[in-house]
């Protein structure tokens, strides 16, 4: 597929559905805050959602990467929170369960299943979990300079002469890039 991206309107090719849709989601929440003058947008993400996305990026794309805590978007007059990334899925469940509110179940809507990597790696820190009781909580300190609203996407870009990939890191690697784009193939988003 190939997208406009919203900043340069250059188009540029998706890989991935996932990314695709990912890129689609976040473009119309974007446009509903900028048409009712919101300026922040609180997202849901979770402590595990964080810990499969990390695992997820280095598994597909040898990236140290996971979502942002707090970013400004690149035109600037949006930020983006994310208040819920050190509470777990199942805090949050239990919670939703004891106030009668709704639980969404995941599925993915382009492939009418449940997402399968996702649901791959979750199952995989589960069983971790098992051995290792605080593994959640070593992930959690593990990740912070990755969500840390100071981090500057240095920790996701290949270095300089590493298997010959780099590209100077682009101004020292210091250019904003989109947090959430990160790209997992077999419907995994």
């Amino acid at each position: 597929a190939v997208v406009s991206t919203q900043s340069t309107g250059e188009l540029e090719e998706v890989t991935s559905i996932c990314s695709l849709c990912s890129r689609m989601k976040r473009g119309r929440i974007y446009n509903a805050a900028r048409t009712h003058n919101y300026n922040v947008i609180a997202m849901g993400q979770h402590l595990d959602d964080l810990c499969e996305s990390f695992f997820m990026s280095i598994f597909h794309n040898g990236l140290l990467r996971t979502m942002k805590a707090n970013y400004t978007v690149t035109e600037g007059d949006l930020r983006v929170i994310r208040p819920l990334i050190y509470v777990r899925e199942r805090d949050l469940r239990a919670f939703a369960e004891t106030r009668h509110l709704p639980v969404i179940a995941e599925n993915c809507p382009a492939c009418f299943e449940e997402p399968k990597e996702r649901h791959r790696v979750k199952q995989l820190l589960a069983q971790q979990e098992l051995l290792f009781p605080k593994l959640a909580h070593s992930l959690q300190r593990a990740m912070k300079p990755l969500y840390s609203k100071h981090s500057v996407g240095m920790e996701s870009r290949p270095m300089e002469g590493v298997n010959g990939t780099g590209d100077g890191n682009k101004e020292n690697g210091l250019e904003e890039e989109d947090p959430d784009d990160m790209i997992f193939p077999n419907g995994c988003g």
